[in-house]
């Protein structure tokens, strides 16, 4: 028989041998895992979003000031009045003084020809010139008008050229930027060509899409967008609500700033009319109201500083 002495030590031989065992294999996993290469850093997408790295973004930085407004790029702007007020004129100045400040810019007109508009524009320079009424030297008007001879004036056709046909237009057949900055100037939103599974839509379907697909252009190219808009015959003396909008609910949705013109007076006896423009929606700054005139003789929105070019008004401002 095995005495417990024995069976004691035994035991103990074992347990030393599982003992240098386990050290063995503890030393060699060690060394094998100093010799395996470290795991490799997570390798972040350098345009993916992360808290840490977004710092002070600012998309509303404008790169020009045109006609009194400001523009970034990727915006819509809705230029609302009811007919007659000046929004086409008012369009004419941004374009002319963006082309002068060599941005690529372009008024799309649904209603007026290329020579209509050319004409209005050419009035308009008369103005800056030589103010409301008197008449203006040709060498000094030619000298300023060429200063926005790269400008594009276009017709466009209400049931072919879609919002995409514009696009397409403007880069392959004008060279504007796939990226960067541009005015684009449509006039007028209620009119812009929208295609349905059925056909056409009608102006009060189509137009919260053209809003749409117009902000979608600004923003997928940088270039800023400014529309005029339609009101609805009910408002067109008291427009001073989003509501006042012809369209559905998308079209003020859509837009980044909208603003309307209204009469602050009665038209003069020379067919000049002060105006007063209200921001009813804007969002890359606080909410205001400024005065304007519209000098009907030469189509010309005349700003503030420029009041003092024409005979006090029987309306002041308040």
């Amino acid at each position: 028989m095995l005495n417990g002495t024995k069976i004691r030590g035994w035991v103990e031989v074992f347990y030393l041998r599982i003992q240098k065992k386990n050290i063995k294999h503890k030393s060699g996993k060690q060394a094998s895992d100093s010799k395996r290469p470290p795991l490799p850093t997570i390798a972040y997408h350098e345009d993916m979003p992360r808290s840490g790295t977004l710092g002070h973004p600012q998309p509303y930085i404008p790169f020009g000031l045109f006609a009194g407004l400001t523009f970034w790029g990727g915006g819509l702007t809705l230029l609302a009045a009811a007919p007659g007020i000046g929004k086409t004129s008012w369009l004419l100045r941004m374009l002319f003084e963006a082309a002068a400040a060599r941005f690529p810019a372009v008024i799309g007109c649904y209603e007026h020809t290329s020579q209509e508009l050319r004409y209005r524009l050419l009035l308009q320079v008369e103005a800056m010139t030589s103010g409301p009424h008197k008449k203006a030297p040709l060498e000094k008007v030619e000298a300023t008008l060429a200063r926005a001879s790269e400008a594009v004036l276009l017709s466009l056709n209400s049931q072919e050229d879609t919002v995409r046909a514009l696009e397409d237009m403007l880069i392959h057949d004008y060279a504007f930027p796939v990226k960067g900055p541009a005015l684009i100037a449509v006039d007028y939103l209620n009119r812009v060509p929208v295609i349905g599974l059925t056909g056409m839509l009608n102006t009060e379907g189509r137009s919260g899409e053209a809003a749409a697909s117009l902000r979608e252009m600004a923003q997928q190219h940088g270039w800023a967008v400014i529309a005029a808009a339609a009101l609805k015959a009910k408002n067109f003396n008291d427009g001073d609500d989003l509501s006042a909008l012809l369209g559905d609910e998308r079209v003020p949705y859509e837009a980044d700033r909208v603003l309307v013109v209204r009469r602050k007076g009665d038209v003069q006896k020379c067919e000049c009319t002060p105006l007063e423009v209200l921001t009813l929606k804007d969002r890359t700054g606080p909410i205001r109201r400024f005065p304007m005139q519209f000098w009907g003789e030469r189509f010309y929105p005349a700003l503030a500083d420029e009041f003092h070019k024409h005979a006090p008004m029987d309306l002041p401002y308040e």
